[in-house]
């Protein structure tokens, strides 16, 4: 995208996931919602249908295979594998992490039905951890897609030793990391056995990646600040509303006159899988909140793209009104207000196989790409990154990851990523959306 302003420091998904892979001595969990690191260009069922092998390699779908060896490369090293994931999605479902473990006793495959327990809600969680030391967290699928052609944006937590790391990227890609303990994270399995040896660990250095053809990668100077503790793999009910306070308590923190910006692929004020629907007022509430006893700015950033949520639009315009309702009175003394763009990546609309049925679709794109996927908000003071979307059902039967810091450097390098989207000619504001619509088609 190549309207996008830098922000200083580099790092590939892609990257960093064959290096955990590559390096992995010992152990190597992952815990992903599905798999699709190898492009089925030749399968009629897959949204990569009917594509060339020079149209897949300039995707990018290479780095999915380079992924997916470099696990297998690890299982023939003897390491360690432990896999969990949910069903996974068509045409492939499971299929992926069943064949690197069909006849290798040292890797294990685990699907988990959440919907067993809850009646609903999947594992959305994306999450690596090698030799135990080293984790990475995000927002990307485990699919060559999120690698190269969908905008993610995702912490990484170096733990105990993770200098190693730095080492492998050129000179003025990494700053000066901090080598002393700087925080910690808590990780909460509770009843799933095949993560009882996730505890809990001491963080040593953190970098925020993207993918790589989609935006810049921001890298985290230092760690020096207090990190704020919640359970990540909230694998319960009461872990998941904890996940959901945290991301409001974030908005909430801003101060007097500030700037609070908030980025989501999916928003809505609602449930949307849940047989019976709940009203979620609890985001709305706590952002028209610091609109009027802070007097903050509120911008917020929604994706859109070729499965857009068609009743997302009503409610961010309910959330416009209370710029209304702010300035109603003069003796409100109310001088914040909300802002909010969408987000569209060019070609979103021409997403899907090329040929169906025997017939040229005029898609230019896979299915499920082109798409803004990174869930964050960001205060003047606290960030909290995130995997789930701004929709009720993520924090009552998802089971999602998130991470949040106080660490000014984290704070300001993704007020930097935001502010680049934001003021790109990709964001079009809300009550624009069918010019930018046309603009954008191509």
């Amino acid at each position: 995208m190549p309207h996008l302003s830098p922000v200083p420091g580099v790092l590939s998904t892609g990257d960093v996931l064959l290096w955990l892979a590559k390096n992995s001595t010992k152990n190597l969990d992952v815990i992903a919602q599905y798999w699709q690191l190898v492009a089925s260009p030749d399968d009629p069922r897959s949204g990569d249908h009917g594509y060339s092998k020079d149209e897949m390699k300039r995707f990018g779908a290479d780095q999915g295979s380079a992924v997916y060896n470099a696990i297998e490369d690890a299982a023939l090293r003897n390491v360690s594998i432990r896999l969990l994931q949910h069903s996974g999605v068509y045409p492939d479902y499971t299929k992926e992490p069943t064949d690197l473990a069909s006849g290798r006793p040292n890797v294990k495959s685990v699907t988990l039905l959440l919907s067993k327990w809850w009646g609903s809600g999947i594992i959305h969680t994306k999450v690596w951890i090698s030799d135990r030391k080293d984790v990475y967290i995000g927002s990307a699928n485990n699919d060559w897609k999120s690698l190269t052609q969908v905008k993610e944006l995702t912490p990484e937590l170096y733990l105990i030793n993770g200098g190693k790391l730095i080492e492998r990227f050129p000179a003025g890609h990494i700053s000066s990391i901090l080598k002393k303990d700087a925080g910690h994270l808590f990780l909460v399995p509770l009843r799933f056995p095949i993560l009882q040896a996730i505890q809990h660990y001491q963080i040593h250095s953190c970098s925020i990646i993207q993918s790589r053809l989609l935006g810049a990668v921001i890298q985290i100077r230092s760690l020096n600040q207090a990190i704020y503790h919640l359970p990540l793999l909230s694998y319960h009910l009461e872990g998941s509303r904890l996940m959901s306070r945290h991301g409001i308590d974030t908005i909430k923190s801003a101060g007097t006159g500030s700037v609070v910006r908030i980025n989501t692929m999916d928003w809505l004020g609602q449930s949307q899988y849940m047989k019976q629907t709940i009203y979620w007022s609890s985001l709305s509430s706590a952002i028209s909140e610091v609109v009027f006893s802070k007097q903050a700015t509120v911008k917020i950033l929604v994706a859109y793209w070729a499965h857009f949520i068609d009743n997302t639009d009503l409610y961010l315009k309910s959330l416009l009104y209370s710029n209304v309702l702010c300035s109603s009175s003069k003796y409100n003394n109310c001088s914040g207000k909300v802002e909010i763009k969408y987000y569209l990546v060019p070609g979103y609309n021409l997403t899907g196989p090329a040929i169906s049925n025997g017939t040229s679709t005029g898609n230019i794109y896979p299915g499920f790409t082109r798409v803004n996927h990174g869930k964050y908000a960001v205060s003047d003071t606290r960030a909290h990154i995130g995997t789930s979307n701004l929709i009720w059902d993520y924090f009552y039967t998802t089971a999602g990851v998130s991470f949040g810091t106080y660490n000014p450097a984290i704070v300001s390098q993704l007020q930097a990523i935001f502010d680049s989207d934001w003021n790109s000619p990709y964001a079009t504001p809300v009550g624009e959306l069918d010019e930018a619509h046309r603009s954008y088609s191509s």
